[in-house]
Protein backbone atom coordinates (compact mmCIF):
# COMPACT_ATOMS: atom_id res chain seq x y z
CA UNK A 1 0.00 0.00 0.00
CA UNK A 2 3.07 2.36 1.04
CA UNK A 3 4.63 1.20 -2.51
CA UNK A 4 1.11 2.23 -4.15
CA UNK A 5 0.63 5.59 -2.44
CA UNK A 6 4.28 6.61 -3.55
CA UNK A 7 3.61 5.34 -6.53
CA UNK A 8 0.46 7.61 -7.01
CA UNK A 9 2.27 10.87 -6.01
CA UNK A 10 5.11 10.59 -7.79
CA UNK A 11 2.72 10.59 -10.59
CA UNK A 12 0.85 13.25 -9.34
CA UNK A 13 3.91 15.16 -8.77
CA UNK A 14 5.02 14.37 -12.54
CA UNK A 15 1.52 15.25 -14.13
CA UNK A 16 1.39 18.43 -11.97
CA UNK A 17 5.12 19.78 -13.24
CA UNK A 18 4.19 18.77 -16.86
CA UNK A 19 1.37 20.63 -17.27
CA UNK A 20 2.82 23.54 -15.36
CA UNK A 21 5.60 23.74 -18.23
CA UNK A 22 2.71 23.19 -21.13
CA UNK A 23 1.01 26.35 -19.75
CA UNK A 24 3.97 28.27 -19.20
CA UNK A 25 5.02 27.22 -22.52
CA UNK A 26 1.81 28.52 -23.98
CA UNK A 27 1.42 31.46 -21.79
CA UNK A 28 4.90 32.60 -23.11
CA UNK A 29 4.53 31.94 -26.60
CA UNK A 30 1.11 34.14 -26.64
CA UNK A 31 0.84 37.38 -27.71
CA UNK A 32 -2.44 38.17 -25.59
CA UNK A 33 -2.78 34.92 -22.87
CA UNK A 34 -5.85 35.40 -20.81
CA UNK A 35 -5.28 36.33 -17.40
CA UNK A 36 -6.08 33.87 -15.63
CA UNK A 37 -3.51 31.55 -17.31
CA UNK A 38 -0.97 34.42 -16.96
CA UNK A 39 -1.87 33.88 -12.55
CA UNK A 40 -1.09 30.58 -13.16
CA UNK A 41 1.95 30.99 -14.95
CA UNK A 42 3.17 33.48 -12.10
CA UNK A 43 2.19 32.16 -9.22
CA UNK A 44 4.92 29.92 -8.06
CA UNK A 45 7.05 32.88 -8.50
CA UNK A 46 4.95 35.17 -6.51
CA UNK A 47 4.84 32.33 -3.83
CA UNK A 48 8.47 31.91 -3.72
CA UNK A 49 9.03 35.22 -3.05
CA UNK A 50 6.53 35.86 -0.26
CA UNK A 51 7.93 32.41 1.34
CA UNK A 52 11.82 34.31 1.26
CA UNK A 53 10.58 37.43 2.53
CA UNK A 54 8.79 35.74 5.46
CA UNK A 55 11.74 34.06 6.28
CA UNK A 56 14.05 36.98 5.30
CA UNK A 57 16.07 38.98 8.57
CA UNK A 58 13.98 41.98 7.31
CA UNK A 59 10.91 40.48 7.41
CA UNK A 60 8.28 43.38 7.48
CA UNK A 61 10.76 45.37 4.96
CA UNK A 62 10.68 42.26 2.43
CA UNK A 63 6.89 41.61 3.20
CA UNK A 64 5.93 45.09 2.22
CA UNK A 65 8.32 45.00 -0.82
CA UNK A 66 5.99 42.20 -2.34
CA UNK A 67 2.96 44.03 -1.38
CA UNK A 68 3.98 46.47 -3.55
CA UNK A 69 4.97 44.09 -6.25
CA UNK A 70 1.30 42.49 -6.22
CA UNK A 71 -0.07 45.94 -6.33
CA UNK A 72 2.09 46.80 -9.33
CA UNK A 73 1.32 43.48 -11.29
CA UNK A 74 -2.72 44.07 -10.63
CA UNK A 75 -3.11 47.39 -11.88
CA UNK A 76 -0.49 46.82 -15.12
CA UNK A 77 -1.96 43.80 -15.44
CA UNK A 78 -2.60 44.65 -19.52
CA UNK A 79 0.51 45.55 -19.96
CA UNK A 80 1.78 42.05 -18.37
CA UNK A 81 -0.21 40.07 -20.43
CA UNK A 82 0.68 41.75 -23.91
CA UNK A 83 4.60 41.45 -22.79
CA UNK A 84 4.63 38.34 -20.94
CA UNK A 85 7.02 36.73 -22.87
CA UNK A 86 9.46 39.63 -21.32
CA UNK A 87 8.49 38.37 -18.10
CA UNK A 88 9.33 34.67 -18.51
CA UNK A 89 13.23 35.96 -20.53
CA UNK A 90 13.93 38.54 -17.20
CA UNK A 91 12.86 35.64 -15.00
CA UNK A 92 14.87 32.56 -16.62
CA UNK A 93 17.64 34.65 -17.58
CA UNK A 94 18.08 36.34 -14.12
CA UNK A 95 17.62 33.13 -12.31
CA UNK A 96 20.58 31.19 -14.54
CA UNK A 97 22.92 33.94 -14.38
CA UNK A 98 22.09 34.90 -10.30
CA UNK A 99 22.70 30.83 -9.50
CA UNK A 100 25.45 30.79 -12.17
CA UNK A 101 26.77 33.84 -10.07
CA UNK A 102 26.39 31.93 -6.39
CA UNK A 103 27.70 29.16 -7.68
CA UNK A 104 31.03 30.80 -9.21
CA UNK A 105 31.09 33.05 -6.21
CA UNK A 106 32.28 30.40 -4.28
CA UNK A 107 35.10 28.33 -6.13
CA UNK A 108 37.65 30.01 -4.39
CA UNK A 109 38.35 26.97 -2.39
CA UNK A 110 37.44 23.38 -2.07
CA UNK A 111 35.84 23.67 1.69
CA UNK A 112 34.40 26.95 -0.13
CA UNK A 113 32.31 25.40 -2.91
CA UNK A 114 28.77 25.56 -2.18
CA UNK A 115 28.48 21.74 -3.26
CA UNK A 116 31.47 20.95 -0.16
CA UNK A 117 28.98 23.23 2.10
CA UNK A 118 26.12 21.06 1.00
CA UNK A 119 27.71 17.95 1.65
CA UNK A 120 29.19 18.52 4.61
CA UNK A 121 25.30 19.37 5.72
CA UNK A 122 24.49 16.21 4.59
CA UNK A 123 27.50 13.95 5.96
CA UNK A 124 28.11 13.49 9.84
CA UNK A 125 31.79 13.20 9.37
CA UNK A 126 33.90 15.52 7.50
CA UNK A 127 35.06 15.44 4.37
CA UNK A 128 38.28 14.28 3.50
CA UNK A 129 40.46 15.83 0.97
CA UNK A 130 39.17 13.62 -2.43
CA UNK A 131 35.55 14.37 -1.76
CA UNK A 132 35.83 17.95 -1.35
CA UNK A 133 37.80 18.08 -4.72
CA UNK A 134 35.61 16.19 -6.12
CA UNK A 135 32.39 18.74 -4.67
CA UNK A 136 34.40 21.56 -6.25
CA UNK A 137 34.33 20.31 -9.65
CA UNK A 138 30.49 19.65 -9.12
CA UNK A 139 30.45 23.51 -7.73
CA UNK A 140 31.99 24.41 -11.29
CA UNK A 141 30.33 22.54 -13.64
CA UNK A 142 27.10 23.47 -12.37
CA UNK A 143 28.27 27.20 -12.52
CA UNK A 144 29.62 26.33 -16.36
CA UNK A 145 25.61 25.22 -16.87
CA UNK A 146 24.06 28.16 -15.31
CA UNK A 147 26.35 30.77 -16.98
CA UNK A 148 25.69 29.06 -20.42
CA UNK A 149 22.17 28.85 -20.10
CA UNK A 150 21.81 32.14 -19.08
CA UNK A 151 23.66 33.25 -22.39
CA UNK A 152 21.53 30.83 -24.26
CA UNK A 153 18.29 32.58 -22.92
CA UNK A 154 19.65 35.96 -23.53
CA UNK A 155 20.93 34.64 -27.43
CA UNK A 156 17.35 32.50 -28.47
CA UNK A 157 15.32 35.44 -26.81
CA UNK A 158 16.86 38.17 -29.56
CA UNK A 159 18.03 36.66 -32.30
CA UNK A 160 15.16 33.37 -32.66
CA UNK A 161 11.61 33.00 -32.21
CA UNK A 162 10.05 33.35 -29.15
CA UNK A 163 8.16 29.97 -29.75
CA UNK A 164 11.89 28.52 -29.65
CA UNK A 165 13.22 30.48 -26.94
CA UNK A 166 10.07 29.80 -24.80
CA UNK A 167 11.02 25.59 -25.72
CA UNK A 168 14.28 26.24 -23.92
CA UNK A 169 13.40 28.07 -21.09
CA UNK A 170 9.88 26.33 -19.91
CA UNK A 171 10.55 22.78 -21.24
CA UNK A 172 14.43 21.89 -21.91
CA UNK A 173 15.76 23.85 -18.80
CA UNK A 174 13.84 21.55 -16.55
CA UNK A 175 15.45 18.13 -18.17
CA UNK A 176 18.48 19.52 -18.08
CA UNK A 177 18.58 20.10 -14.41
CA UNK A 178 16.97 17.19 -14.15
CA UNK A 179 19.64 15.28 -16.17
CA UNK A 180 22.52 16.63 -14.55
CA UNK A 181 21.13 15.77 -11.41
CA UNK A 182 21.11 11.74 -12.31
CA UNK A 183 23.98 12.62 -13.60
CA UNK A 184 25.91 13.56 -11.25
CA UNK A 185 24.51 11.11 -9.10
CA UNK A 186 25.77 8.51 -11.54
CA UNK A 187 29.41 9.94 -11.26
CA UNK A 188 29.23 10.37 -7.77
CA UNK A 189 28.63 6.59 -7.14
CA UNK A 190 31.61 5.42 -9.70
CA UNK A 191 33.82 8.39 -8.29
CA UNK A 192 33.34 7.85 -4.48
CA UNK A 193 32.61 4.23 -4.28
CA UNK A 194 33.25 4.02 -0.59
CA UNK A 195 31.33 6.63 0.49
CA UNK A 196 27.90 7.76 1.96
CA UNK A 197 26.04 8.75 -0.89
CA UNK A 198 22.67 10.62 -0.70
CA UNK A 199 19.48 10.84 -2.51
CA UNK A 200 18.63 13.91 -4.70
CA UNK A 201 15.98 14.59 -2.67
CA UNK A 202 18.04 14.92 0.00
CA UNK A 203 20.60 17.03 -1.69
CA UNK A 204 17.88 19.67 -2.93
CA UNK A 205 15.99 20.18 0.43
CA UNK A 206 20.13 20.26 1.90
CA UNK A 207 20.52 23.18 -0.49
CA UNK A 208 17.21 24.75 -0.11
CA UNK A 209 18.16 24.83 3.79
CA UNK A 210 21.68 26.19 2.89
CA UNK A 211 22.30 29.64 4.79
CA UNK A 212 22.32 32.04 1.84
CA UNK A 213 25.25 34.19 2.73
Amino acid sequence: MIFSWQKLRFASLALLGASYLCIGYLISVSAHPPLAAVVIGIAPVIAAGVIAAWKSNIKFIALVACGVILAALYFFSDFLRNHIAWFYFLQHAGTMALLGATFGSTLSSDESALCSRIAGLLNKTALDAAYLKYTWKVTAAWTLYFIVSAILSVALFFLSSVQIWSLFATVLTPVFIGALFIGEYLVRIRALPDRKHFSIAETIQAYRNHPRG
